[in-house]
């Protein structure tokens, strides 16, 4: 088709690749040519960060849906790829391409994706343990702001985050970007990138240990009755904790713990069950869930 050669006669620059293992970029990556989507200036930041890349019909992109043009030092970001067509026959790629270099001043560039996990067995999964899951450029947009929640004049920024679409994030991962930390919390497809919903805030994850009672059992040495229990290294959320003084004879201590049920090896029970954090030991007095049982909400006193 002759369209095709016509098209391929403006589509001479070469990229580079963005290789993962050696984390540099490669010479040889493929021929294209990168153009603007819109000529008019937008006081949004996604038309500003978003291009359009020319190729071929058919060229084959870098694994890591990550290229830099050695012309410019522009990095960008592979999304969602289209045909233009003649009569059903294909003749050039139109690549939506998002702009993602590394700026210290900016909201792009190389990124660290941070996973907590247990690395136990299912019914002893123990405390998580972070390790980092993939580098990969990213871009963030702010999208507003939150006051945190029992709190006064605190406010949590939240953001939006684009990454190359084979990065796959789930919620209370943590993406760090120019020593900055953003949780993540909800995932979603954009044009052929991997969206996020970030929050800047710590984790407040906390380690706990839930103590079981068991069974009593004789001890022929001492002769007397032993209260067999079981410990066991979770890690939940503390989201609300009343300490009050003795003399407050109308209120009590407690503390809620929210616990996810993939990183607790038993099923929480009241009164036989107690957590421990540093060293202030509750029992817990009420179990609670939801549909799906997909977290425990424990309330300790």
């Amino acid at each position: 088709m002759f369209l095709n050669k016509i098209a391929a006669k403006k589509i001479t620059e070469p990229m580079e690749a963005w290789d993962e293992g050696t984390e540099s970029f490669v010479p040889g990556g493929f021929i294209g040519r990168i153009d603007l989507t819109d000529r008019f200036l937008s006081n949004f930041n996604k038309p500003l960060r978003r291009r359009m890349l020319y190729t071929e019909f058919g060229t084959a992109f870098p694994a890591s849906r990550t290229f830099r043009h050695p012309g410019t030092g522009q990095v960008y970001l592979l999304g969602q790829t289209r045909s233009d067509a003649l009569d059903g026959q294909p003749y050039v790629d139109l690549t939506v391409c998002h702009l993602a270099t590394d700026d210290a001043n900016g909201s792009s560039g190389l990124a660290t994706l941070y996973r907590k996990a247990p690395v136990g067995p299912a019914d002893n999964p123990g405390w998580l343990v972070e390790q980092q899951v993939a580098k990969a450029f990213a871009d963030l947009e702010f999208r507003t702001s939150a006051n945190e929640a029992d709190t006064y004049e605190v406010k949590v920024e939240n953001f939006f985050a684009f990454l190359p679409a084979h990065i796959k994030c789930e919620e209370w991962d943590f993406l760090e970007l120019h020593g900055k930390r953003y949780r993540v919390v909800d995932t979603f497809p954009d044009s052929g990138l991997s969206g996020l919903r970030v929050d800047e805030e710590p984790d407040h994850r906390l380690d706990f240990v839930l103590h079981v009672e068991g069974e009593k059992a004789y001890n022929r040495t001492t002769h007397q009755w032993d209260l067999i229990t079981a410990s066991f290294n979770v890690t939940g959320v503390l989201t609300k904790y009343r300490d009050f003084a003795l003399w407050a004879q109308d209120s009590e201590s407690y503390f809620e713990v929210v616990i996810d049920k993939a990183h607790i090896g038993v099923r929480p029970v009241p009164s036989t069950m107690s957590l421990e954090i540093e060293g202030k030991r509750r029992i817990i007095r009420q179990v609670s869930s939801q549909p799906g049982e997909r977290q425990y909400i424990l309330r300790c006193q």
